[in-house]
Parts: C-alpha cells; structure tokens; sequence
C-alpha cells in the first residue's frame, strides 16, 4: 500500500505542470495529509542516488531534475513556453522587472495572454503601482530555470537579431 500511494504521489508530481502542496496532493489523490508527507519522503529517499529530485518550491512540491544536470536536461527539453513568452522572459531575465505598456509594445496584442499564462506558470509576477502595473520575474522562476534559461534566452536573441 505504501508504494502505491507513493507511485501515485510520483505520478501526481511529474505530470502537473505547477508544484503542489501537501493539501492539493491530499485532495487530488484522496488520501490523508500525513501519507502525502510519508510519501514525499519515501520519494526522497527514491531519487537519492538519482538525476531526479523532490523539489520544494516555497511551500509546495515538484518533482524535478537535480541542478547538476538541469543543464544537459534543459538542453533537450521541450520548453512549456512559446516564443513570445521566451521574449518576454528575456527581457526581464535582462532588466530585472518592467511595467507591462513596455512589455505590451515589445509583443503586441499578445502580450496580456502570454503575461497571464508565465502567471499561471508561477514565473512571473505582476504588481499594481499607482494606475501602471509592474512585472517582474518570480523566486519560482529562478529556482526552476537558473542559469538554464541564460542559454535559451541568448539562443532566442541570436535567431530574432
């Protein structure tokens, strides 16, 4: 019983895209809290000697590949976000954060549906200022991508230049 809730938790954290708490990874697999942290730790102790990793991300959970080779995994992935949203990455990766009418010029008509779906991704965040709104990269960005996405970024303005 005990590797089946643990396969299950697996599962669970592989396949979404967001990390999850303790209590989303309870409900979605309708088991109690404290088999969801018994779990957690069987699967630390899994991916011990492994390129895999139970992440935590703030509060909540991801399974995730080990700094130590994020770089050759990063390289071959396929990324979760288009071309624009790379764009708009890149420019804040550059600047640190930007009011989104700078971030509206750069991409468009697009840019409120791109900024929305790196939201939803936890990558970015968007602060109201007065009447303007800023936007800004988030601490689960960095822990995710690190210094991964330096390459793609250069490797998206090498192709648009």
């Amino acid at each position: 019983m005990e590797d089946e809730v643990s396969n299950r938790t697996e599962a669970l954290l592989i396949a979404t895209v967001n990390p999850m708490a303790k209590s989303e990874i309870s409900t979605a697999l309708s088991i109690d809290p404290g088999e969801v942290a018994k779990s957690l730790r069987i699967l630390k102790k899994r991916y011990q000697d492994t390129s895999l990793e139970i992440k935590m991300i703030g509060r909540k959970y991801k399974i995730g590949v080990r700094d130590k080779y994020s770089e050759v995994a990063f390289k071959y992935s396929e990324s979760e976000m288009d071309k624009g949203e790379l764009e708009i990455i890149g420019l804040l990766f550059r600047k640190g954060k930007s009011y989104i009418s700078h971030v509206e010029r750069l991409r468009g008509r697009k840019a409120e549906e791109e900024l929305e779906h790196l939201s939803k991704l936890g990558l970015v965040e968007i602060i109201p200022k007065g009447r303007r709104r800023i936007v800004k990269l988030t601490r689960t960005f960095f822990s995710r991508y690190g210094k991964g996405l330096r390459e793609k970024v250069k490797q998206e303005e090498q192709v648009t230049d």
